[in-house]
């Protein structure tokens, strides 16, 4: 309990700092908003790596279980997605001013597109992982064509507005909260089992659960439950007003249902996992949890606190947006490696492991300087040697740190099941997904009107 006690003390000085010098910021008056354009350019090569990386796995190495290649597969497109949407909007902030209207108009709606293709992603991640919800092959497919298909009916009536945006939300919400559930029903079902490997499904779909679902208001859980709800919420096309003068905001009403359910679920990781017994504790899923949860208090202090608009779009991006560009990659890679979703048994497999794993390192610590730097500008040179000190002491840990978590041994099993898909249809979904995505980008290109 008290080695405990020394961990909260010491992530409530980090982020009572975090806190302390954007306030210290608004004081002194913020007289330009930071680049931003460099946390994108890292977050797109960051995503275009993993997804490359994960299809070479895919393609190369057909002995893993074709269920984990499944799995793998969806996140490579996951990851392929968040990549175009982060070229797309990097391209805006850097060559925007001299573009037309169409490819402005292009561009804005490849993101559009791009974002929604990645909410739509997260029904079949669920049903795929940690254990698969469908154990027939006709179940599976079906419901990949269904999603792909649903995305397509969607977008198509988003873009030419066929459709109110609520009602197109509305309906993304009826698909995507079920699936919501099915993390939330292996941690509630397992995470207190006697059998270690219902306890891993359990850690597993908690940690899965946070890596997807932070993107959709897990640091929002203050404003919600104390203050009523955000000022801004996301939508299909960008933030919506929540103030609306005379009626009710059914896309804010809708968003936030979805919203309420993901903070919920975090809630109740952080206090199952600070009550949890010691025998069956998981620090990295409990560390995780607890750094969401107090990010999410800073999020409603700093809009508490800070009255400056300036300073406030900037915690925005980078601690809110940032810190979702960081952490999904890294959760993502975590669970690939403990729960030996890629054959690590492979000499070949496990070398390009560790290289992608270095280099997540180094763009990980890159993009952690840039949110710093946004809020206590230091200079360039001093920001080098401090980058390269930090770089030196984490690779110095990486090969510990990396044989721990690859390591095969009985907390890092998951049940498998070996035949309930065929090892072609792997292939089929890689297709069908990217077949999906283009179709989605032609889309974007249509409404342009180029």
């Amino acid at each position: 309990m008290q080695h405990l006690g020394t961990k909260v003390v010491r992530v409530a000085l980090l982020l009572s700092a975090l806190i302390f010098l954007p306030v210290v910021r608004a004081e002194e008056g913020v007289t330009e908003t930071a680049d931003t354009l460099d946390l994108v350019i890292l977050s797109m090569g960051l995503n275009i790596l993993i997804a490359a990386a994960l299809l070479w796995f895919i393609i190369k190495h057909k002995d893993n279980f074709v269920q984990n290649r499944l799995f793998l597969s969806i996140i490579a497109l996951l990851f392929f997605a968040n990549g175009l949407l982060f070229a797309a909007e990097g391209f805006l902030q850097l060559k925007g001013a001299t573009l037309s209207a169409q490819s402005v108009v292009f561009l804005s709606m490849l993101t559009v597109s791009m974002d929604f293709y990645t909410a739509m992603l997260f029904p079949i991640i669920f049903v795929l992982f940690p254990s698969p919800i469908f154990t027939q092959r006709k179940h599976v497919i079906a419901f990949g064509v269904l999603v792909a298909v649903t995305y397509l009916v969607l977008l198509t009536i988003g873009v030419f507005e066929l459709l109110p945006l609520a009602g197109i939300i509305f309906v993304s919400n009826i698909i995507m909260l079920p699936a919501f559930l099915i993390p939330i029903r292996w941690y509630l079902l397992y995470r207190d089992s006697p059998s270690q490997i219902e306890r891993n499904h359990a850690v597993a779909a908690a940690m899965l659960g946070i890596g997807i679902l932070i993107s959709q208001g897990m640091f929002s859980w203050p404003s919600l439950f104390i203050f009523g709800g955000e000022t801004l919420v996301g939508g299909l096309t960008g933030l919506t007003s929540a103030s609306v003068s005379g009626t009710v905001s059914w896309t804010v009403v809708f968003n936030h249902s979805r919203f309420i359910m993901t903070s919920m679920f975090l809630l109740y990781i952080v206090f199952k996992e600070l009550t949890v017994s010691k025998e069956i504790v998981s620090p990295p899923l409990r560390l995780v949890a607890l750094t969401v949860f107090f990010v999410g208090i800073a999020n409603a202090m700093v809009r508490g606190l800070v009255d400056d608009p300036l300073l406030s779009t900037l915690w925005e991006f980078f601690a809110i947006r940032g810190t979702y560009g960081l952490v999904r990659p890294l959760i993502i890679v975590y669970l690939l490696l403990k729960f030996n979703l890629i054959n690590m048994g492979n000499p070949d497999v496990r070398r390009v492991a560790r290289l992608v794993a270095l280099v997540l390192i180094s763009v990980w610590v890159a993009m952690v300087f840039e949110i710093f730097q946004a809020f206590l500008p230091i200079p360039q040179l001093l920001s080098a040697a401090i980058i390269g000190v930090v770089l030196a002491f984490l690779i110095g840990w990486e090969d510990r740190v990396f044989e721990d978590v690859a390591r095969e041994s009985e907390d890092s099993q998951l049940s498998i099941i070996d035949e309930f898909v065929e090892q072609d249809d792997v292939s089929r979904f890689i297709a069908l997904g990217l077949l999906t995505m283009i179709i989605g980008c032609f889309l974007a290109f249509v409404i342009s009107g180029m």
